[in-house]
């Protein structure tokens, strides 16, 4: 009797899990459905408005993706999403090709030797010059 029971709640969980899965997904195409009506309503009302101003070849371009917004399926735009996000970027097959010298002629040339900053040295408070050698004062 307790393995009917047990078997019968699974039943039972798994038919209400799908009535609420069918449910929130005929809400959420509906929501969907209605959105992409308004955005056609108002791709075509800036449509009209660009034809007024004599500007037609924005009206049709508009018009275009007005038509491409209607969408039977929504999981096909949701399995396209999904596909870009978690593909891999393309690799490289073979090694980058080196660039030639004149795509390089705005940078600095590094091949000589470096100049030394020169710092300014102060005279020493005792009067002695610090290139002289001797180490006499002036």
């Amino acid at each position: 009797m307790n393995k009917l029971f047990s078997s019968f709640l699974d039943r039972l969980a798994e038919r209400m899990a799908a009535l609420l899965a069918g449910s929130l997904s005929s809400r959420v195409e509906g929501l969907h459905a209605t959105v992409q009506a308004e955005q056609q309503s108002q791709l075509e009302d800036l449509a009209r408005r660009y034809e007024a101003d004599g500007k037609l070849e924005i009206a049709a371009t508009l018009r275009e993706r007005a038509l491409r917004l209607t969408s039977v399926d929504l999981a096909a735009e949701a399995v396209e999403v999904i596909q870009r996000v978690t593909d891999e970027p393309p690799r490289l097959i073979e090694p980058t090709k080196t660039t030639s010298p004149a795509d390089l002629r705005g940078l600095p040339d590094f091949s000589g030797p470096t100049p030394v900053a020169g710092k300014k040295r102060r005279k020493p408070l005792d009067g002695t010059d610090p290139s002289d050698d001797t180490g006499a004062a002036s």
